[in-house]
């Protein structure tokens, strides 16, 4: 099952990392994180399983939570439900990607006169996504595959990501402990170049190399990549592979407890 979170099998030199990582972060006077398997286990794949490099990136983690305390969701997940099922913009599929990867899919849905606060509440939104997903033994091992639609893009977008907005984008992109992150943009239409010199230039050139654009009339590349099987109808799947933004807020509701409790992990 996609979203099956069942205790993840390890070898016993993974269990030792894992105590030693657990060791380390419960004798920092920084860190107020928690110290169960799932929680630790997204930095150490992360890191290749560098215990160092782990207890590294935690502390990234957090430095940048600290830095930007509102670019992670500080609300429960039903707190998000109206912006979810009234935009219709974040989905995920019900099965990964031909490479098994989690197929997720972000779209640009102007709703800036609704959510006088949208962009805002997009973040949190995200931020909240890419948590559950990390919970996700599967995710954790072999990363996921986020596909941005930015057809929907209009000027309301465009006024909103300054320079500013796009280097915390950026460093929020740097710390985000996936293992592997393929990002698929597609766009189309008179902003399709506006909005890749917007974004592209802010990115480091690790994350770049594994973005890959497409123009929205022209999908055989991404039908190539992904695997056209996988895809949703609109991009040229099965009829049958329908969007659903009921599946990915069913899955973060299942895990609303434990995505409300990250929320209050912080470095001090």
């Amino acid at each position: 099952m996609l979203f099956l979170r069942s205790t993840e099998e390890h070898t016993d030199e993974q269990l030792f990392k894992i105590k030693q990582l657990r060791q380390l972060v419960e004798k920092s006077d920084e860190l107020e994180v928690g110290t169960d398997d799932i929680f630790l286990t997204k930095f150490l794949y992360y890191t290749n399983w560098d215990t160092f490099k782990a207890y590294q990136a935690i502390h990234a983690y957090y430095d940048f939570k600290l830095r930007h305390p509102t670019w992670v969701a500080q609300h429960p997940v039903q707190y998000y439900a109206k912006i979810f099922f009234a935009t219709q913009c974040r989905f995920v599929m019900p099965h990964t990607d031909k490479n098994g990867r989690v197929l997720v899919i972000f779209k640009t849905v102007d709703a800036f006169q609704e959510f006088p606060d949208y962009l805002q509440h997009l973040v949190e939104m995200d931020d909240l996504i890419f948590e559950s997903m990390l919970m996700l033994p599967r995710v954790q091992r072999n990363g996921i595959t986020v596909i941005c639609d930015l057809q929907g893009t209009t000027r309301n977008f465009l006024r909103q990501f300054s320079p500013m907005f796009m280097k915390i984008v950026n460093e929020k992109n740097t710390v985000l402990p996936f293992s592997q992150r393929i990002v698929h943009i597609i766009q189309r239409g008179f902003l399709m170049h506006v909005t890749s010199s917007l974004f592209l230039p802010f990115m480091n050139k690790d994350f770049k190399d594994r973005i890959f654009t497409h123009d929205g009339r022209h999908l055989n590349k991404l039908r190539e990549m992904v695997g056209v099987e996988y895809l949703p109808a609109e991009y040229g799947g099965p009829a049958t592979n329908v969007l659903d933004t009921n599946l990915i807020f069913n899955h973060l509701s299942q895990s609303a407890d434990y995505l409300e409790q990250l929320q209050q992990y912080k470095k001090r």
